[in-house]
């Protein structure tokens, strides 16, 4: 009986280490999930954007706008690896020329204040606060009545697919927002699946340069993403409208696309307001 009892106690101690394990674990894909995308941070007239990408590389540019929120700018970039551990985000720094934000060949831990789909806060070791949002938000102002016919799905930036290895790296940056049928008096709109966005980028980034290369073509796929997207949507969307395109060799190009048209409701503060940052001394 003893023998009995002592299994059983180990069989739950066991039991109960594999379920914090695994709730570990998925926390930690979770957050892993949330953080990666295109980030701005904004600061007077300066914008830092951080891009993360599912392997735990991340790329950062700082560029400068000047009052009409043009881009006439840009200051520099860095790149390096990125890991959440124990509520903390972690950056190694393997290439800068902006050291004043990212210290080459440093490593940067960050306390995670808030960590959600549109916003990232983060503590420096210094105590500072950096608000990161995500350049995918849904545009401020939108009415409801707006938003029950067509849905923004935003920015969508992916490396195209290549014929051969040595192929130029090109990227496909677009903004798109989702047309839907008309609905019928009382219908309401089936909510978006989670994972339509997903399904989009991995449609898009399988396309080669020759599917893009020209404004029709890229229509042509559009209309292919509507047969994709719809099985997320119960066959409501209609059509996709395309905002603005570009297919890009260089990432400047697609960081100051993301800029350019990700941030275009957001107001810039005056030179040596805080704004909403508070605590941030940089």
């Amino acid at each position: 009986m003893k023998r009995f009892v002592f299994n059983f106690v180990l069989f739950l101690i066991c039991v109960s280490f594999f379920v914090s394990i695994t709730g570990c674990g998925e926390e930690k894909k979770v957050q892993n999930d949330l953080a990666v995308g295109n980030w701005i941070h904004v600061k007077n007239r300066t914008y830092i954007l951080l891009i993360l990408n599912p392997k735990g590389e991340w790329q950062s540019s700082i560029r400068i706008a000047d009052a009409s929120s043009k881009i006439v700018e840009a200051k520099g970039n860095a790149k390096g690896m990125w890991y959440i551990e124990e509520d903390r985000m972690i950056f190694t720094v393997t290439e800068s020329d902006i050291e004043d934000v990212w210290e080459k060949n440093a490593t940067i831990f960050f306390d995670i204040v808030e960590l959600a789909e549109t916003i990232i806060q983060l503590k420096d070791e210094s105590g500072r606060i950096w608000i990161w949002t995500h350049t995918n938000s849904h545009k401020s102002g939108a009415s409801e009545d707006n938003l029950a016919s067509v849905i923004p799905m935003g920015l969508v930036a992916v490396n195209l697919n290549k014929n051969r290895s040595n192929d130029k790296d090109r990227y496909l940056c677009l903004n798109l927002n989702l047309i839907l049928k008309e609905l019928m008096p009382g219908q309401k709109m089936p909510p978006i699946h989670p994972k339509a966005r997903e399904a989009a980028i991995i449609f898009l980034s399988s396309l080669v340069f020759n599917d893009v290369k020209d404004f029709d073509r890229i229509k042509q796929q559009s209309g292919k993403l509507v047969d994709v997207l719809n099985p997320y949507l119960d066959g409501f969307i209609k059509e996709i409208s395309i905002e603005h395109v570009i297919v890009a060799t260089e990432i400047d190009k697609v960081e100051e696309f993301i800029i350019e048209h990700g941030l275009t409701n957001e107001p810039i503060p005056e030179a040596g307001e805080e704004g909403n940052e508070g605590s941030e001394g940089k």
